[in-house]
């Protein structure tokens, strides 16, 4: 099997589950995701969200600026010219306060629908598959 078409068969999967509990939302798994980590951190800038969702900055500006459009985040400028500055708004706050029950409720879905030694193993291949795959692209060696 094909690692590229076996990992976006599996992303598909789960991004299907997630949104299929958070579709009464209005919001989809990747966008729930994006604000839970604007939660955590706060304020902070695209680059920083494109390196840990490993986006594109052409992928990433017209997902954020959906999210702008909903009114869920803001963007302003940084302290220079070059960078730009995300946050979440009051209204972003609120819809993943109203969301993160439906998301608890997919993960405990899935989580349920595989042993313990399986959803660990998961969580540890998906690191290890990340961090290989990032050091192959900038031509290192694991």
């Amino acid at each position: 099997m094909c690692a590229c078409a076996g990992v976006r068969r599996a992303s598909r999967a789960v991004t299907q589950l997630y949104d299929s509990w958070l579709r009464r939302y209005g919001i989809e798994g990747p966008q729930f995701s994006l604000l839970a980590m604007l939660d955590r951190v706060g304020e902070t800038n695209q680059t920083a969200i494109g390196r840990r969702f490993d986006l594109d900055k052409t992928t990433l500006s017209r997902n954020l600026r959906l999210l702008v459009k909903k009114g869920w985040i803001a963007v302003g400028p940084g302290p220079d010219a070059r960078e730009r500055r995300v946050t979440l708004t009051p209204g972003g706050r609120r819809r993943l306060a109203e969301a993160r029950p439906a998301w608890r409720q997919a993960q405990e879905q899935l989580k349920s629908s595989m042993t313990a030694d399986e959803w660990n193993a998961m969580l540890k291949v998906f690191t290890a598959v990340t961090r290989a795959a990032r050091s192959a692209r900038r031509g290192n060696t694991p």
